[in-house]
């Protein structure tokens, strides 16, 4: 039987790896991880609301170290307030590393990483499913081919059980995430990706500010990948 777990965050790029999973995988099992960051309670929601959308069970873990750390750190994606940008500034790569290096939570995907390792190492092993990306890649270096490919070494030692991270959108960018959810028949505007979301419409979609750099890549990925956006945004995007 094949196993997977899915680091949910509530984005495009995990919502995306949710529905993969789904179609490749005997069982699923979702594993969002909150640390205090300023979406938590929006993850949270719309975490339940996929888990209930495709039958997938679903973990939440709490880590109040990392939340401690990331202030510490003084990372603006934990109690701060994340820069506003538009498309435009974020072509300039001396901008885009400013704003990754501001949302930067120490080590975040190591430590979710070995989260979910220790509960596939509990069941028996399988998949650890991340939405690393192309796009992403560029600008975080935990998001590259280069990270999966030195944690999956570390996991052959670090685990009992086979496990290993598994990410699909590797060398996809926006638009290819965007393409992908579409194929899927995804409900994407259910999903967030804003570091500063504003709550919920009475539908239950969530409200995107419209102006970090999040809501930019997401809107700028939808338009050029599926020319639509389905997203509610309290401040419309600027491309």
């Amino acid at each position: 039987m094949k196993r997977a777990v899915v680091l949910f965050s509530g984005g495009l790029d995990s919502t995306a790896c949710l529905y993969w999973a789904k179609k490749n995988y005997d069982e699923v099992i979702m594993l969002t991880v909150n640390y205090g960051s300023n979406e938590e309670k929006v993850t949270n929601r719309v975490a339940e609301f996929f888990s209930k959308e495709l039958d997938v069970p679903l973990k939440i873990v709490r880590l109040d170290f990392l939340e401690e750390f990331s202030k510490l750190r003084g990372t603006t994606l934990v109690g701060g307030e994340t820069p506003k940008v538009s498309a435009e500034e974020l072509e300039d790569m001396s901008v885009a590393q400013e704003t990754a290096k501001s949302v930067w939570v120490p080590a975040r995907n190591v430590v979710l990483i070995a989260v979910a390792a220790s509960l596939l190492d509990a069941l028996g092993g399988g998949d650890i499913i991340v939405g690393f990306n192309a796009e992403e890649g560029a600008t975080f270096p935990d998001n590259t081919p280069e990270f999966v490919e030195k944690m999956n070494e570390m996991l052959r030692y670090g685990t009992m059980a086979e496990v290993r991270v598994v990410a699909p959108l590797i060398d996809l960018d926006k638009k290819g995430i965007a393409k992908l959810l579409k194929g899927l028949d995804a409900k994407y505007e259910y999903s967030n990706s804003c570091y500063m979301p504003k709550g919920f419409t009475e539908e239950g979609k969530p409200i995107h500010c419209g102006e970090c750099e999040s809501c930019v890549r997401r809107h700028r990925g939808l338009i050029e990948g599926i020319g639509e956006d389905r997203t509610i945004y309290a401040v419309a995007p600027k491309l």
